[in-house]
């Protein structure tokens, strides 16, 4: 048919009956796919269905002085103190993430107002051309990778501050362990700006693709920077299970701090699909795994993480209970990873790839 929209009817773009035929199949299986979801979720599930026993949780929980509290929070093995408590050492170490995540956005919309001027072609300032300078190659990487980063400093940071609250005490070791974690993040975060700024204008040689930019869409940062990504993910799924491993086997699979736990791990699991492409593999194979970053590792897992630490701060804050935000990241992870599965799958029409 046409990638162009509107389609141009003088060029004869016009949909065919069975265009129209399957689009109204595709919808209809869409909303009968949905229905189903929301029938399973609520018919079978013995975890988060509307027919599920009631039961009260056996959970233990822990006040800031070691006392069981499980008749203050009944609902769910989140919390061992109040949220009204004063935020301990491990939680106030968690604010420079915000921080550099507060930077990193405001560098994204630098970097987002630099490629706009450019595609616009309005690049002169005070006599300098900025697209010498800053070629959009430069800037619209940065853009993107700016997004990636400051919105993983963010998820480290609420993670690591919600989390805290799970276990009775602090795992010995965590704050350098989490200090780590930030310089760490640091150090990537520089590296991988720096080398998508140099690897375009060639002053790498021939380490472009393990320094620079590797060119894909998403996955600009040279491989260094990349792996080093990794090992932050990797740092972070450790620490989350650290804080979490004293009370593992004293609550239910599904309670808020796991679904923190399993999607960190999803995370570091589906990031290995940037790595598939290298400057000699076929495109065709190169570009459906870098679209697997894409709508798997940030439209699918990004998304079931965000549904999880807020429904984490709800809880903390005692606007839902515990079972009610179970039940709602439940479901949508569910439905997220659905539509990732559906967003890899578009990039299969039309373009030449399997």
């Amino acid at each position: 048919y046409t990638h162009n929209w509107p389609y141009d009817e003088l060029a004869g773009n016009r949909p065919s009956a069975q265009v129209v035929l399957w689009s109204v199949i595709a919808v209809l299986a869409l909303v009968a796919a949905l229905g189903a979801v929301l029938f399973l979720y609520g018919r079978y599930s013995t975890i988060a269905g509307w027919r599920a026993p009631e039961r009260a949780s056996n959970d233990v929980h822990f006040d800031g002085d070691g006392r069981d509290a499980s008749n203050e929070f009944p609902d769910g093995g989140v919390v061992s103190r109040p949220l009204e408590s004063r935020p301990s050492m491990l939680q106030r170490a968690t604010y420079r993430f915000f921080v550099v995540a507060a930077i990193l956005f405001v560098l994204q919309i630098v970097a987002g107002v630099l490629t706009v001027h450019d595609f616009l072609g309005i690049t002169r300032v005070w006599g300098f051309d900025l697209a010498e300078i800053l070629p959009i190659p430069i800037v619209r990487g940065w853009h993107l990778q700016l997004a990636l980063l400051w919105i993983t400093a963010c998820w480290i940071g609420a993670s690591i501050f919600v989390i805290s609250t799970a276990a009775p005490r602090v795992p010995a070791g965590q704050l350098r362990l989490v200090d780590t974690l930030f310089w760490l993040l640091v150090v990537t975060t520089l590296g991988g700006l720096v080398g998508v700024a140099l690897g375009p204008h060639g002053l790498l040689g021939e380490h472009w693709n393990l320094l620079g930019s590797q060119g894909w869409e998403f996955v600009e940062q040279g491989r260094l920077w990349q792996a080093l990504l990794f090992v932050v993910f990797a740092l972070w799924a450790a620490v989350l299970w650290r804080a979490v491993a004293p009370v593992w086997r004293s609550s239910d699979a599904w309670t808020l701090p796991k679904w923190l736990v399993y999607c960190v791990l999803c995370v570091l699991a589906l990031f290995v699909s940037g790595f598939v492409a290298t400057p000699h593999t076929n495109f065709v194979v190169a570009d459906f795994w870098r679209w697997a970053v894409i709508h798997m590792w940030v439209e699918a897992f990004f998304e079931v993480f965000t549904t999880a630490v807020l429904a984490y701060f709800m809880v903390l804050m005692r606007l839902v209970s515990h079972a009610a935000a179970s039940r709602i990241v439940y479901l949508a992870t569910l439905l997220f990873l659905g539509s990732g599965l559906l967003g890899i799958s578009h990039n299969f029409y039309w373009i030449a790839k399997p």
